[in-house]
């Protein structure tokens, strides 16, 4: 029997099957943000004279480039056919998406003092070893590219796991991963070097190579969503192969969504180095979890142990240097946001911290519970120097406890320092925030009321390279099992939640995912958790309109939030299929720089959309009670709670009298491909912005293809920051109905074929002098058009008695003209002519423009210059019609560059900080500062043809 599946299916299956042999047979689906199961594997079955089975794991396309081949291992009645590695990569290798490779003996990456190569391994692709001999080391110079996802982890483990024959406890089944590095340890084969000099070389585990020298920023690649699986092998009493091994790893190497699960040492260990880490779960590793030594001085936040007692031992075991405690560079770390969890009353579940050996540390935000022996213990003299200051210990070398609950048979222990330091003592009194608990009420691995109750420690504050939080442990009060930052990428860690409550579960699969339907009238909460992929049924309304009156809600309305987690993913297909937010419902799509929230069509999510494909579904509307001067009741006052009006794609009534209306967060989000064309006057936006009030936070937004504009403002006071709109075939960014908001660091990228403007910006075509009037501040934009092309039109069209303050701005390269004004009624926000009043005024400072034609007005040339007010009257504004010097990075093939060049630099920025404090202090034109300024990248998306 021939067995050959999606990978990512199999990556994706239940954890309930025990044999993966079990489940051949049967429909797989994504088990939700929970356990990333069984890798390509082959289920069973009778064929060809006997119970053989063959499990197929080559690609289609072949296993990649380089130094990888294909390769069969046979085991008794099983075949792999496989992609492989072994013995010395000397050329720069890439491993294929989804490939199953086989690692036979000890393979390395480049040779120490020799080639030095890269192995890049494709998102989804499953490395497996037999025996404990057949291990990964990266040696100093060359460097890992682990391209993982969250929807397609890489897989590091054993054979037995992709034969569907391992067992729960397993361990040891194959050797680890191990990188070597130059940055500084303190541990030198040579006796008379100096630690953290070129010359401290020490030699690694498993004859893994020499590591360590005197390069902190020292860069061996990245590891992202990456778990090793049932590894560790035991060399001899003093050699065993840890998960991960950090041996002398600079901090330039990117570490980020780790998983070592069942190891047969320590999960993951730090031997010097500088590397930090971020996002680490580590279960059911048979020593320690997480153990440093040889003067490690990373950072690490997120990290989560969680034991299984039949033979672990500490759950962090963190030393200087056991044969010299005073060695230096010393052992100095700073740890935020960690949870350990150990087996209560379990023999080989030791202490949760054991600090000794003369290590410094620094740990904020932490959660010890249930080990076996002590929750924390201090060992060494030298260590508690690090609480006395003895022994001419520096203070930046000192020991931070804070903020960190506690609860064990006992809290605390110290061997061999009793005359110095009382461990609990020190923890409970010296130290501040930190909790000596008599019980716990940890929900498996997230925090109940007492660890919630745990006052934290702004760690940001201390160092900015951690993020900010308000909690201890590794998850926040508002994290659930099928939504946290460890959902839907790890192993055997979370139960499958099935389609959340709200939506109902689709007989479909795509790519191995689970999808979950989403229909009619959302008329209570509903959260969107990681794991699964949402179809959007026909026009899908969050809540029913409450009115325009906060004050006085319509009894026949409901208010009801959708909330969408990190890297959650919904599609539409057909135009539709679209979102409603109604008054007074609210929706809060949390997407992250890592994982963000993805809106999209159903080709794009089945991997068939094409480069200029639009409107395959509807996209994105929002209806709030902000003021807006378009009112379907021609007798009402604009800005009242009378003024209301109908939305597009019959979307309900906006618009009221609050300016500080809250309609929910949107944050790191894409909308890709939508925008249907309803009739002649009606088509959907990418993201339709209606009477949206002020106490609605929007921030890193990105509209791509859409068929009509990309955002639109009707009327509102909401402000926006870092908007990407890129390939949209009408207006990128539009407003209209009297929009008085913000925005900074907005980037327009055209796509020839069928853009109009860069940015759109009416008052109200039927009564240009309708209250209250469009009158936006805009800073720090770029717009980049398609010079020479019919369809790329203006770059600023500002028409129909709008104000506007402008600052700081690129425009280059439109087909027409880089600025037009029209409309009598705009051209009186620069005379001040019909009593117009200043505060409703044009501005333009700071902006570069450089188009086939710089300026244009239409019928009212007897009024202003445009050119002329634009660069005698206003100030810092500069004007070149040969082509600009913006170049680097581009959103669409073939397009300008988003990074300025000289003349763009040479600009002379207004401090719009000082003009409004909302704004961030960016002194300089366009959205982008320069190369080193990349905001707009890693959470975006980029067309590649």
């Amino acid at each position: 029997m021939s067995v050959k599946q999606n990978f990512r299916k199999l990556l994706l299956v239940s954890t309930s099957c025990a044999f993966f042999a079990a489940c051949a047979d049967t429909s797989i689906s994504s088990p939700g943000g929970t356990n990333i199961g069984t890798p390509p594997g082959g289920g069973g079955g009778t064929g060809g004279g006997g119970n053989q089975t063959t499990i197929d794991l080559v690609p289609a396309g072949g296993c990649g480039t380089g130094s990888v081949r294909e390769a069969t291992v046979v085991n008794g009645d099983v075949t792999i056919n496989a992609c492989e590695i072994t013995g010395n990569i000397t050329q720069d290798t890439a491993i294929a998406q989804n490939a199953g490779v086989l690692v036979t003996g000890p393979t390395f990456v480049g040779s120490d003092g020799g080639a030095q190569v890269t192995l890049e391994i494709g998102a989804g692709a499953t490395l497996f070893g037999s025996a404990g001999s057949d291990y990964i080391v990266v040696a100093r110079g060359s460097r890992i590219e682990a391209n993982g996802t969250s929807a397609a982890p890489i897989v590091m483990t054993s054979r037995q796991d992709v034969e569907g024959t391992v067992g729960e406890n397993d361990r040891g089944q194959w050797g680890g991963l191990i990188i070597n590095g130059f940055a500084p340890i303190n541990a030198c084969i040579d006796g008379t070097a100096a630690g953290g000099s070129a010359d401290c070389e020490k030699s690694g585990e498993g004859s893994s190579g020499l590591f360590g020298g005197d390069n902190p920023a020292d860069d061996s690649g990245w590891l992202r969503y990456v778990q090793v699986r049932y590894a560790g092998f035991l060399i001899n009493n003093e050699d065993e192969l840890n998960g991960i091994a950090f041996q002398g790893v600079g901090s330039g190497t990117e570490v980020h969504h780790i998983q070592v699960h069942n190891n047969a040492d320590d999960g993951i260990e730090m031997f010097g180095g500088t590397v930090d880490v971020r996002n680490v779960v580590l279960t059911g590793n048979a020593d320690d979890s997480f153990d440093y030594t040889d003067g490690w001085i990373g950072r690490a936040q997120y990290v989560l142990v969680r034991q299984s007692g039949d033979d672990a031992d500490q759950g962090f075991e963190f030393d200087n240097r056991s044969s010299n405690n005073d060695l230096t560079p010393r052992s100095n770390p700073r740890i935020a946001n960690f949870t350990i969890i150990g087996e209560r009353n379990a023999a080989e579940s030791d202490d949760g911290i054991l600090l000794r050996a003369g290590t410094a540390a620094e740990l904020y935000n932490g959660i010890v519970v249930d080990m076996g022996e002590e929750c924390l213990d201090i060992d060494n003299d030298a260590t508690f120097d690090g609480i006395t200051g003895a022994n001419g210990r520096p203070a930046d070398e000192d020991i931070i406890i804070q903020s960190v609950f506690f609860n064990c048979p006992t809290n605390f222990k110290d061997d061999g320092a009793d005359d110095l330091v009382d461990v609990a003592d020190f923890v409970t009194n010296t130290m501040i925030n930190n909790v000596d608990a008599s019980s716990n009420s940890m929900s498996g691995v997230l925090p109940g009321p007492q660890e919630l109750a745990v006052v934290a420690t702004d760690v940001n504050a201390i160092d900015a390279w951690f993020d900010a939080t308000t909690y201890a442990g590794a998850f926040s009060g508002t994290d659930t099992n099928a939504s946290n930052w460890a959902a839907g990428w790890t192993f055997d860690l979370f139960e499958d939640p099935g389609c959340p409550t709200g939506t109902t579960e689709s007989a479909e699969t795509i790519g191995g995912q689970r999808v979950c339907q989403i229909t009619g009238n959302i008329t209570s909460d509903v959260r969107l958790t990681r794991g699964s992929i949402y179809e959007l049924v026909g026009p899908v309304f969050v809540g029913v309109d409450r009115g325009a009156d906060p004050a006085s809600p319509l009894p026949s309305g409901i208010e009801a939030s959708l909330t969408i987690d990190p890297g959650v993913t919904i599609f539409g297909t057909a135009g539709s299929d679209y979102i409603v937010v109604a008054r007074g419902s609210q929706i809060f799509s949390n997407g992250t720089s890592a994982a963000p929230v993805i809106m999209t069509a159903r080709s794009d999510v089945e991997g068939t959309v094409g480069a200029n494909d639009r409107g395959q579904w509807g996209g994105l509307v929002l209806n709030g009670r902000a003021p807006i001067n378009a009112c379907i009741d021609g007798t009402a006052t604009g800005g009242t709670t009378d003024c209301e009006k109908s939305g597009e794609g019959s979307s309900g009534l906006f618009g009221g009298a609050t300016p500080t209306d809250d309609s929910g967060d949107i944050f790191y989000t894409q909308v890709r491909y939508a925008g249907f064309l309803i009739n002649n006057e009606d088509e959907l936006n990418g993201i339709a912005f209606q009477g949206i009030g002020s106490g609605t936070d929007v921030d890193y937004i990105q509209v791509h293809n859409n068929a009509d504009d990309g955002i639109e403002m009707f009327g509102g006071a909401v402000d926006v920051r870092h908007v990407v709109l890129t390939g949209n075939a009408d207006d990128s960014f539009d407003y209209t109905d009297g929009w008085v908001g913000r925005a900074q660091y907005v980037i327009v990228a055209q796509s020839g074929d069928d853009a109009d403007q860069g940015f759109e910006f009416d008052n109200r075509s039927s009564n240009n002098d309708l209250t209250p009037r469009s009158n936006p501040r805009i800073s720090n934009f770029t717009i980049i058009g398609e010079r020479g092309a019919a369809e790329s039109d203006d770059g600023i069209l500002l028409r129909a008695g709008s104000a506007g303050e402008f600052y700081n701005g690129i425009v280059v390269d439109m087909g027409e003209e880089c600025l037009d004004i029209d409309n009598d009624a705009t051209f009186d926000g620069i005379t001040l002519a019909n009593a117009r009043p200043a505060d409703e005024d044009i501005i333009f400072q700071s902006i570069y423009f450089s188009c086939p034609t710089n300026f244009k007005d239409d019928g009212a040339d007897d009024l202003v210059d445009v050119e002329d007010f634009i660069l005698n009257t206003m100030v810092n504004n500069v004007s070149d019609t040969d082509g600009s010097t913006m170049s680097g990075f581009a959103f669409i093939p073939g397009n300008t560059g988003v990074v300025p060049g000289a003349e763009e630099q040479a600009v002379v920025a207004t401090d719009i900080n000082a003009i409004d404090a909302w704004f961030e202090d960016a002194q300089y034109a366009g959205a982008v500062e320069d190369a080193n300024d990349t905001w707009y990248q890693g959470w975006t998306y980029v067309r590649t043809q």
